[in-house]
């Protein structure tokens, strides 16, 4: 079987379907969903049917709907539940969010027996629920910012007996800052609970830390490495969806303006996060310095695979180009099957 470039090893199937004719390993791309993430989940996946080889691999690009009850395939809607009836050997979830990145479509897939990409069911749920991770960063020896868990119901007082001016607010289990806010008077908190509470049923109260914000993508399985890290300067108040997406003004530089010192410290702490949620094949690690100390945020399962997003630019950097990229992924997801 051929091998990807960049001396990578042989890709690994856990089946024998491949195209008899071609060789070719056939791979269907999940995108869509029913996140608010669903337009950018598209956009990572055309992304990624766009880069995949054709010369080794046969890709089928599935778009889940809205209401996630239904999918295209080609010209015709399936009902969602006969997705089994795809006959590939690997599918490459590129769905953020809810129902795609919390462990929900890695558990259908494991029911069908079906390798898939990325993290599986506890450590996706766990990435998704910045509570329950942040519980395991602490557990891990990692430092987080200082945050409560608020809930509908809960006194303003809460918040204001342990906290000064500005602070975040966040639901407690979105991706891509959904729902988040950066609150900088007592007259704007109401609202932004409002909002986190929205979206889920916790919200987190978050301190701000002024600092450098970073992003440290990882790759592997076992014995995962870290790639060059991304210093985000965003325009906006915080790193927000929009400046994530939308806002081209955001700079991001990689490899980040730091020492030695201080590079490998922030590359150990991302993959401890890692490591601690017990992640698998890729993800991100958000995190912000200030002086010498690394407050690991979340990490984030199923990274954003737009043009613009971070893990492709740092596996660039890495000299790692979007299609190596992608075979890697599809390796580990062979080997942890």
């Amino acid at each position: 079987m051929k091998t990807s470039s960049k001396g990578s090893q042989p890709l690994e199937p856990k089946s024998k379907k491949q195209n008899n004719k071609t060789g070719k390993i056939k791979v269907a791309v999940l995108m869509g969903g029913k996140s608010p993430e669903h337009e950018i989940s598209l956009i990572s996946g055309r992304e990624v049917v766009k880069n995949l080889d054709l010369q080794k691999y046969e890709v089928l690009p599935i778009v889940i709907s809205k209401d996630g009850k239904s999918f295209i395939l080609g010209k015709v809607n399936y009902h969602f539940g006969q997705l089994s009836i795809v006959n590939c050997q690997l599918f490459f979830i590129a769905m953020h969010g809810h129902f795609g990145e919390d462990g929900t479509i890695q558990g259908f897939l494991e029911l069908i027996d079906i390798p898939y990409t990325g993290s599986g069911v506890l450590a996706s749920a766990l990435g998704m629920d910045k509570i329950y991770s942040r519980k395991l960063f602490t557990q891990a020896g990692l430092e987080t910012p200082r945050y409560l868990v608020f809930e509908k119901g809960n006194s303003l007082k809460k918040v204001l007996r342990q906290f000064s001016f500005p602070l975040f607010i966040k639901p407690s289990n979105q991706g891509s800052s959904i729902g988040s806010s950066k609150v900088n008077k007592r007259k704007e908190l109401k609202q932004a609970l409002e909002i986190a509470l929205s979206f889920s049923r916790f919200a987190l109260v978050e301190e701000y830390i002024k600092g450098i914000e970073l992003t440290g993508s990882i790759l592997g399985n076992d014995n995962p490495t870290a790639l060059p890290l991304v210093e985000i300067v965003p325009t906006r108040q915080f790193f927000d969806y929009n400046a994530k997406y939308f806002d081209n003004q955001t700079k991001e530089i990689v490899p980040a303006r730091l020492s030695q010192k201080l590079t490998k410290i922030a590359q150990k702490a991302a993959l401890d996060a890692y490591r601690s949620l017990g992640c698998r094949g890729f993800g991100r690690v958000d995190m912000i310095i200030k002086g010498n100390n690394v407050c690991v945020l979340e990490v984030n399962t199923i990274p954003g695979l737009t043009p613009m997003s971070l893990l492709p630019k740092a596996a660039q950097a890495d000299g790692i180009s979007y299609p190596q990229l992608l075979d890697k992924i599809i390796r580990f997801a062979f080997k942890s099957s």
